[in-house]
């Protein structure tokens, strides 16, 4: 059975590598989803917390709030890059082929004699 104080190890853990900003986002993401993954499983196997483990309870309380935080602002940068990457190839078709938008038959003469 899990305890709290492995809880607690596991959301400072999480706490150092939201904050980190050496690792790529994609290794980041990786390791933020593991650790959010394993304090699933532990959130369903802990006991209630008695009295001895109040303190640590109102501290993983407190670091949520700031890994909530980090985790938006990451998010919200994983959005913008999705922007701009799609931003990106709709601007590289439009070089590619600038008259794939324009209506066919516009203006042009049909011959009805055939």
């Amino acid at each position: 059975m899990a305890t709290w104080e492995e809880f607690s190890a596991i959301t400072r853990h999480l706490e150092g590598v939201v904050q980190r900003k050496t690792l790529s986002r994609s290794e980041q993401v990786d390791e933020i989803e593991a650790l959010i993954d394993k304090r699933g499983h532990m959130m369903q196997t802990l006991p209630e917390p008695g009295e001895r483990e109040k303190h640590i309870v109102r501290d993983v309380l407190e670091r949520d709030k700031t890994i909530n935080r980090r985790l938006e602002m990451i998010f919200a940068g994983v959005k913008e890059d999705m922007r701009n990457n799609k931003k990106q190839k709709s601007t590289k078709s439009q070089y590619t082929n600038p008259y794939q938008n324009v209506a066919g038959s516009d203006g042009m003469f049909l011959d009805s004699r055939k």
